[in-house]
């Protein structure tokens, strides 16, 4: 097994930078980290006289690679799985041309070697992803408050002392920001909160058009863009906090996004559920980029406009919590849709303790 490890790591790796995204970019002393310290373990784990049940047991070789996975590479979890399966079948393959032979019992340490090896991999490295996108979360949120705690209070100062002059302007900036106040306060609270405890949505009837209009209103107030309601009034019970939030990341995207052209909302219903769409004539998503584009902190540099990443995800969360989901459908010929498309009625979606429709 020691004998035949160079040549084991050399066409493992050649493999790694051939099947793996991202891993021909990543220095061979990074590639490698624990993973030679991991090889080492299985061979005393298959030798008389070595005290190891399998080559992750009492070692945190494979944590440590885990975690430098996530410190120093662009990977995702399943490219850990992969680059683990690589080097077991690599293994086999190598010491089968040596004329190295298995007995059954070796062959089940290996195996749960490499078991235990990416579960302990794959949970130290997700476990530090989330560290990290709950401190940039969590930085944003605490660096946001003071300059907006300067304009709510400015705006406040304006409408008592300037009563008559541009109270519209000023009432929506205090509007604003108060709302942003309470979606800062909403994020902390989520930062300490895991997502499985998440307090129940704020359920009432609203009228979804009612609400297309408004966020049509507020994106035509906030960016230069013209951005159009339309369709049919649909009373349902939601979240009109959340899906307004909801709408309103989408909106502005489309805005963002669609190269100076109409942003338009509709707004229907079919079979008990609410169709609200929007869209733009934007340059199309990428085939490549739709199967991540609803991650955390994917924030989609290629193209030149970038944001922090969080929009897409929480509007695809809104979505889900009431019991529906997110739709994309991106084309040169058609522009870029994105509708929500949940029951009419998410009550029954709300947790333990709601009562059901009817």
């Amino acid at each position: 097994m020691l004998a035949i490890r160079d040549e084991v790591f050399a066409e493992w790796e050649q493999r790694v930078r051939c099947l793996i995204q991202g891993a021909d970019e990543v220095s061979h002393p990074v590639l490698l980290d624990t993973l030679p310290l991991f090889y080492g373990n299985i061979a005393e784990a298959l030798s008389p006289g070595f005290d190891r049940e399998n080559a992750a047991s009492d070692s945190s070789a494979a944590t440590g690679h885990g975690s430098e996975r996530a410190r120093t590479t662009d990977y995702k979890a399943v490219e850990i799985v992969h680059e683990y399966q690589l080097l077991r079948d690599v293994l086999l393959q190598v010491a089968r041309r040596h004329g190295i032979r298995f007995t059954d019992q070796e062959f089940r340490i290996i195996g749960s070697s490499f078991d235990q090896a990416i579960r302990d991999a794959i949970e130290e490295f997700t476990a530090l992803q989330r560290a990290f996108r709950e401190r940039v979360a969590a930085s944003l949120t605490h660096d946001m408050r003071s300059p907006l705690s300067v304009i709510v209070s400015g705006a406040e100062l304006l409408l008592a002392s300037q009563p008559g002059k541009a109270d519209k302007i000023l009432q929506k900036i205090l509007e604003n920001g108060l709302r942003l106040e309470q979606m800062i306060q909403e994020q902390l609270d989520a930062i300490r909160q895991p997502a499985a405890q998440s307090a129940p949505l704020s359920l009432a009837q609203l009228d979804a058009l009612r609400l297309a209009r408004e966020v049509a209103e507020h994106v035509n107030d906030t960016t230069p863009a013209h951005c159009r309601a339309s369709g049919e009034s649909v009373i349902g019970w939601w979240d009109e906090r959340a899906l307004r939030r909801a709408l309103e990341n989408l909106a502005s995207n489309a805005a963002k996004y669609g190269d100076g052209q109409e942003v338009s909302l509709n707004v229907a219903q079919t079979h008990g559920r609410v169709i609200m769409s929007v869209h733009n004539y934007g340059h199309p998503i990428p085939d490549e980029r739709r199967k991540d584009i609803f991650e955390y902190l994917n924030r989609g540099e290629q193209s030149g406009k970038i944001g922090w990443g969080i929009g897409l995800p929480f509007v695809q969360e809104v979505a889900q919590r009431h019991g529906g989901t997110v739709v994309l459908d991106s084309s040169a010929q058609s522009g870029t849709t994105f509708t929500l498309d949940i029951p009419i009625d998410a009550r029954e979606f709300n947790g333990p303790g709601v009562n059901p429709p009817g």
